[in-house]
């Protein structure tokens, strides 16, 4: 019971973070969590409020223009929320824009694959490709115009440790 309130809050908690980044801008968004089971062939979205270790959730975040004018080169950045752990590819793609992705708690944004340098057992500094367990942030990028009253949605699964 307690994992449960620990994980609904903090579930809850990452939410407002994300929807509070922007809450100064003319961009006003909201976020559904839900979580994603499946019947048969189709998949099935439910409260994700009793949700436990290796259930799938996916976070909609819709974002709109609320000013007068278009705004350009917009970014929504949405970290993952702890206890959960991004599912790779799930992140849609803006029809013209980007998704780029963090592995350092949003410090710098990468397109997938994200490549970082790790220090091998003998001590040589290496690349390698980062895995989406790694992920604690994902940022979308809307190039150009955003028009008023113009609205777009992101989603993106992860599924709960």
């Amino acid at each position: 019971m307690v994992r449960r309130f620990f994980f609904t809050t903090t579930l809850l908690a990452a939410c407002f973070a994300a929807i509070a980044s922007v809450a100064s801008s003319p961009l006003v968004g909201s976020i559904e969590v839900h979580k994603v089971s499946r019947e048969g062939d189709r998949e099935v979205f439910t409260s994700a409020e009793k949700a436990v270790p290796q259930d799938v959730i996916e976070y909609r975040l819709t974002y709109a223009n609320s000013s007068e004018g278009a705004l350009r080169n917009v970014a929504v950045t949405d970290p993952i929320p702890t206890g959960t752990e991004y599912l790779h590819a799930t992140a849609t793609m803006p029809s013209d824009g980007r998704v780029d992705f963090s592995i350092d708690g949003g410090k710098t944004y990468h397109a997938w694959p994200v490549r970082y340098k790790k220090v091998t057992k003998d001590g040589r500094e290496v690349w390698a490709d980062a895995t989406a367990d790694m992920v604690t942030h994902i940022r979308w990028m809307i190039p150009g115009e955003f028009e008023p009253e113009t609205e777009i949605t992101f989603s993106y699964r992860a599924v709960i440790k």
